[in-house]
């Protein structure tokens, strides 16, 4: 039986073209399966670390709920501390006028009010600069009656423009040296509408506050501006604290402090930029401007940072050990119903034993906070973090 050669036919040119399209799908489709998802930010999810109680107790896994905290970092953070009186909040009564002390009216550690009477004084000069007063005060009377009365010629033309002018320049002169008299004695605290001389003058507290010194006694003699009592405003101290370089980075001006021994917070008001030579601490200040009666100048405190105004309440700290790292990312085991789920974080600031957690946390979740190298072996056992 006679062979004849198989002849190839050539293939249309629609079905090959149709033919390369789809093995190009097919080979992109493969590609894509293949390729990881570059632009999927969802992390991925992790089993459970499913553990009896009695598994839970022997690894020495213990938990804590996470709260939100307004103080980041440094929340709990302890420090010790000085109180001390500002210069803003000291008052100094010095004599205004050189005179005798007559009678002091309050003692050291006495409470007094706006307006009190603190001591009397017997001054000469008083009655000489009252005197002054009361001449400064016909003197400007007379250069009003005299321009009043010139003012009246020159409008009727009897006296020239000049002698006008001079009238009102006297009588400006005239009330200038009335104020300059009148202010004199309101800044020494005296009366200046009395038209009789007073040598007796009292010294009176400007602002509520405590004595804490009396540096005159009756019968001194006092020259002007010689110190009389010191009075320590009300609700005006400050805090001298010290912390070490890394809890300072911590910290923020406007932070919170907790005082022991007292129900208002005080508040932290600077941190100096540099450290002491002889302990190397940083130098904290923080001002207590509350009434209540708690603190004493150099008293010894502890105080305790509380939390930070206007700091969202999604701010959360959690505790530096709670933190697991694993292939560049961080970790915490959050507890649920079917186990310990290791969640992926992202972290703020650290400070001294706690870290701020920016996102993958929620006030009310419960994470292991030790026993954390059991939980990681367990979870690297089932393949925790493999790519």
């Amino acid at each position: 039986m006679p062979q004849h050669p198989r002849v190839n036919a050539p293939m249309p040119p629609t079905i090959r073209t149709a033919l390369c399209a789809t093995l190009v799908l097919a080979f992109a489709s493969l590609s894509l399966a293949a390729e990881p998802a570059k632009t999927s930010p969802a992390p991925a999810s992790h089993p459970a670390i499913a553990w009896t109680a009695a598994q839970v107790q022997a690894a020495g896994v213990t938990t804590q709920t996470v709260g939100s905290t307004a103080a980041g970092a440094a929340a709990g953070l302890v420090l010790q501390g000085t109180v001390e009186l500002p210069p803003q909040a000291t008052e100094l009564l010095s004599t205004p006028v050189a005179g005798v002390v007559q009678q002091v009216l309050v003692g050291a550690g006495q409470r007094v009010k706006a307006g009190e009477p603190v001591a009397r004084l017997l001054s000469p000069e008083l009655v000489v600069w009252q005197r002054e007063l009361l001449q400064a005060q016909a003197q400007a009377r007379l250069a009003a009656s005299k321009l009043a009365r010139d003012e009246k010629l020159h409008a009727e033309g009897i006296i020239a423009g000049l002698r006008l002018q001079d009238s009102r320049t006297q009588n400006e002169l005239a009330q200038l040296a009335l104020r300059e008299r009148r202010q004199t004695l309101q800044m020494a605290g005296a009366s200046t509408t009395s038209d009789t001389l007073q040598p007796s003058l009292t010294l009176r507290a400007s602002a509520p506050g405590t004595v804490l010194e009396i540096t005159a006694t009756p019968g001194q003699r006092l020259d002007a501006g010689m110190p009389v009592a010191k009075v320590a405003r009300n609700g005006q101290l400050a805090i001298a604290l010290q912390a070490t370089p890394e809890q300072a980075q911590s910290l923020r001006p406007g932070d919170l402090l907790a005082v022991q021994g007292c129900k208002t917070p005080a508040r932290l008001t600077a941190i100096v930029p540099q450290v002491s030579a002889g302990n190397q601490a940083v130098q904290l200040r923080a001002d207590f401007t509350s009434a209540e009666d708690c603190l004493r100048v150099n008293q010894f405190v502890q105080i305790t940072v509380a939390g930070r105004p206007g700091q969202g309440a999604g701010s959360l700290s959690v505790p530096a050990q709670a933190v697991v790292r694993q292939q560049g990312l961080a970790y915490v085991f959050v507890q649920t119903p079917k186990g310990f789920v290791p969640t992926a974080v992202v972290l703020g600031a650290e400070g001294t034993g706690q870290t701020l957690v920016r996102s993958g946390l929620k006030a009310g979740d419960v994470i292991a906070v030790q026993g954390l190298a059991a939980l990681k072996g367990a979870w690297q056992g089932m393949g925790g973090g493999a790519q």
